[in-house]
């Protein structure tokens, strides 16, 4: 009888031993397999600083070549704003030129229709068409001073 549990607590024994056997063996590669991914989960996340330090740089000299044209772009439009200021300005004064030239036509050819109006009958027609190219134009040093250009040696 002995000898029988002997025997059973051997094979009991062996049992334990044989399940020990397995539980060590799923630890060990349970280990393995947890040191395995932790290495990939490092070198994975070295990977993604390396990639955030190359888009840091890329951005970096990205900012900097836009702010170099946002300064270039800037002082371009300053220059085009100051000359489209002295363009409208020699714009108001040409416009004006126009009128006050237009009025001292009309009022020239208002006095050559008056004062002829009495000598000759003829200007009668030709003052009531549009067409002035026969009639001779008087020089009036009044409308010498309209004539001198103005902006010549104007300067941004």
């Amino acid at each position: 009888m002995s000898s029988k549990k002997l025997k059973i607590s051997t094979s009991s024994e062996d049992d334990e031993n044989k399940h020990a056997m397995i539980m060590d063996e799923r630890k060990r590669k349970r280990m393995i397999s947890n040191r395995e991914s932790a290495r990939r989960s490092r070198m994975k996340r070295e990977q993604h600083v390396k990639d955030l330090n190359d888009e840091i740089t890329y951005l970096t000299t990205k900012c900097s070549e836009l702010a170099q044209k946002i300064t270039e772009i800037a002082k371009n439009y300053a220059a085009i704003e100051s000359e489209n200021r002295v363009l409208s300005m020699h714009g108001e004064e040409l416009k004006k030129r126009l009128e006050l030239m237009e009025e001292m036509l009309l009022s020239c050819n208002n006095n050559i229709y008056y004062s002829n109006i009495d000598n000759d009958l003829s200007y009668v027609s030709m003052v009531n068409s549009d067409d002035y190219s026969g009639m001779t134009i008087l020089e009036d040093p009044l409308l010498k001073q309209w004539l001198q250009p103005t902006f010549k040696y104007q300067t941004i």
